[in-house]
């Protein structure tokens, strides 16, 4: 198993693993604080920054747990490939909200939609990956995502492939093997775990939120 632990120091975060300022704005299922798929994922979540390999995460906090629908657009990426094609990609941060606020409008509702826990997935941190439960919910959340990315000019590299999931945490060092061997062990066990119970949730409808960092998605909007 490789990490990516540590991609995103200087960008999300510092090097002691601290929020640093990155705003942007996205659309994104936010977790209900009253069900039960928060309260798996925090514990999922919890259970990582408790042992070994917690040493090197940042966990995201309770207010920040969410499924993307679809990315929206970072101020500090404007390569033309992650950014709007509707706006010049040197256009204010501001200027890209007021689109989205107005292009939201006329995005239908998602609708009923399950998603299945899959697996523990790692790269630049930990989230846990999300399978559509069948075919038609496949169907659904992907053709919502291609009605939001005419509208807004969304599509980045891979936008058909795209793996929904929930982040858990970001990895600011790489593990030592101690923390290499804990890992790998709790990826095995949750994925079997995954694999057994086969935990399904109704994903909450989407929101427009816009952020200065990756601890707090607003639904309104914020000063830039």
């Amino acid at each position: 198993m490789e990490t990516r632990f540590g991609f995103d120091v200087g960008r999300k975060f510092n090097e002691d693993g601290s929020v640093r300022f990155w705003p942007g704005n996205t659309m994104i299922c936010l977790l209900d604080h009253d069900s039960l798929v928060y309260e798996k994922i925090k514990e999922i979540r919890d259970d990582f920054g408790r042992n070994k390999i917690g040493e090197c995460l940042t966990l995201l906090p309770d207010e920040s747990l969410h499924m993307t629908a679809i990315e929206g657009v970072v101020d500090g990426n404007r390569a033309p490939e992650h950014w709007t094609s509707l706006l010049p990609c040197d256009s204010p941060l501001e200027k890209v909200d007021d689109l989205f606020q107005e292009k939201w409008k006329d995005i239908p509702q998602l609708g009923k939609v399950e998603m299945v826990f899959h697996h523990i997935r790692v790269g630049t941190g930990l989230c846990v990956a999300l399978r559509p439960k069948t075919e038609d919910d496949e169907k659904r959340i992907r053709g919502w995502r291609e009605i939001v990315s005419k509208k807004m000019g969304l599509r980045f590299p891979g936008f058909e492939t795209y793996e929904f999931h929930i982040s858990l945490a970001y990895g600011y060092r790489s593990p030592d093997r101690e923390g290499m061997d804990n890992l790998e062990k709790m990826v095995k066990e949750y994925n079997e775990k995954f694999s057994n119970e086969k935990f399904s949730f109704v994903v909450p409808e989407p929101s427009m939120t816009y952020f200065d960092n990756m601890f707090f998605f607003n639904k309104e909007r914020i000063p830039r």
